[in-house]
């Protein structure tokens, strides 16, 4: 399978849109071009995996400091890949795409949340060399 990976622009909006709704992220499709549009900034990126000029992945990467650790780290913020082709190989690929971008950001690590019902997801991470080293906690402010 052919992929091509490049960074999105809001002309992508309407297919992120439809994989994150596969995820269970319903949005509005102007609300997703406005946020791409927000985070065409240095440092944060928005990538997206196409197979025969269909949108079959996403993947978003920013780098940012912490006060308490040295060095720049890396985080995916949001990844998905279309149910159509899920173990291709086109998350591999966008994976790895985004750990280059980050690596070539100069950050010393990537980290990522999954969430705990996705443990084949798990898996996938574990795979590819990730390892759990903390719990994410959350609390709604609205």
């Amino acid at each position: 399978m052919s992929v091509q990976i490049f960074e999105a622009t809001t002309r992508h909006a309407e297919p992120i849109a439809r994989l994150l709704f596969q995820m269970g992220y319903p949005d509005d499709v102007q609300a997703i071009a406005q946020r791409i549009e927000e985070n065409q900034r240095p440092g944060y990126k928005t990538f997206v995996a196409e197979v025969n000029r269909q949108v079959v992945g996403v993947i978003v990467a920013h780098t940012y400091t912490y006060l308490h650790a040295a060095g720049l780290t890396g985080r995916i913020m949001t990844f998905c890949v279309d149910e159509t082709v899920r173990g291709q190989g086109v998350g591999t690929q966008l994976l790895y795409h985004a750990e280059a971008y980050l690596a070539g950001q100069k950050c010393v690590k990537v980290e990522l949340n999954c969430n705990n019902r996705r443990t084949e997801t798990h898996v996938f991470y574990q795979q590819r060399g990730y390892t759990q080293t903390s719990l994410h906690f959350v609390k709604r402010l609205n």
